[in-house]
């Protein structure tokens, strides 16, 4: 079945396969099963054509796929534009939330690294 761009598997339950779309989390999946006025348990393929139409419906009231990338990066280049101390963060490729930095952040070190040899080629 697709839904939302996406092609979701018929086997799993709705609240599982709603969580594959990107930008649809736990929380959104739950609300969207709950306004359709679905147990969370039921699978995709016991939905019948009505229940599918409102499904549609209800989806386009959500971010997701392309639309809640966008939102994403929007924001981060406006904590950027700011100069505020997340987008400082950001800028220079460091952990943000408060982590560790001196012995973890093995991911991030890497960007900035990565970063730093395309700028020298």
């Amino acid at each position: 079945m697709f839904l939302g761009g996406y092609k979701l598997n018929e086997n799993k339950r709705l609240y599982d396969s709603l969580q594959k779309i990107y930008g649809i989390g736990k929380s959104f999946a739950w609300q969207i099963v709950y306004v359709l006025g679905l147990n969370k348990k039921i699978y995709l393929k016991d939905l019948n054509y009505n229940e599918k139409l409102k499904l549609d419906r209800i989806l386009i009231h959500y971010p997701h796929g392309f639309k809640a990338k966008r939102i994403y990066t929007d924001n981060i280049k406006l904590l950027k534009e700011n100069k505020s101390y997340r987008g400082v963060r950001h800028s220079y490729f460091l952990s943000v939330r408060g982590q560790k930095t001196r012995t973890n952040a093995k991911t991030q070190r890497n960007k900035k690294n990565k970063l730093k040899k395309n700028k020298l080629k």
